[in-house]
């Protein structure tokens, strides 16, 4: 039996996978600390009370935004590596990568519009977080970022293979 437990997959496709699972957990954690911070900013201007987060609220922004930053980097560089390995690899057309940056960035723009003008439509403001709400900013959050980075190294120096001049 070949593979063993990874059942024939590559190590680089594993490596990948986990770089896309730790986005997500950082990404759910970072965006929901802002909206725990938007949702004191709201009810505060409401009841004129305090709006500063607990410190809990910005550790978890802080692991979130860390645990994203060095998953998208270890991404971009096991993508560039592997391109450079194999340079034959098909890839998007820039303007469909471009296509989908538009679309997925109008998405994320429209839900925060909505998700705003219903909690100023509330009686009161909530207090918890909505969880589709935010399972909606990661699903594009997500999208963004992997796009980002097969541009980012699509145009980076390095990513194709070529002689060494003199």
């Amino acid at each position: 039996m070949s593979g063993g437990f990874t059942g024939g997959v590559s190590g680089f496709l594993w490596r990948m996978a986990g770089a896309l699972v730790a986005g997500v957990i950082g990404l759910c954690m970072l965006l929901w600390a802002l909206e725990l911070t938007s949702l004191a900013s709201f009810a505060a201007a409401e009841t004129g009370g305090d709006s500063s987060p607990t410190t809990g609220t910005y550790l978890l922004m802080f692991a979130g935004l860390v645990l994203v930053n060095l998953a998208t980097f270890y991404a971009l560089t096991q993508w560039s590596r592997y391109l450079r390995e194999h340079p034959n690899t098909k890839q998007f057309p820039v303007i469909v990568m471009v296509g989908v940056l538009i679309l997925a960035g109008a998405a994320m723009v429209y839900g925060v519009a909505t998700h705003s003008d219903w909690i100023r439509a509330q009686d009161t403001v909530p207090t918890t977080v909505r969880q589709g709400f935010i399972a909606y900013q990661v699903v594009f959050s997500t999208i963004i970022i992997a796009t980002l980075v097969l541009l980012a190294v699509r145009w980076s120096p390095g990513f194709r293979r070529r002689p060494i001049e003199d």
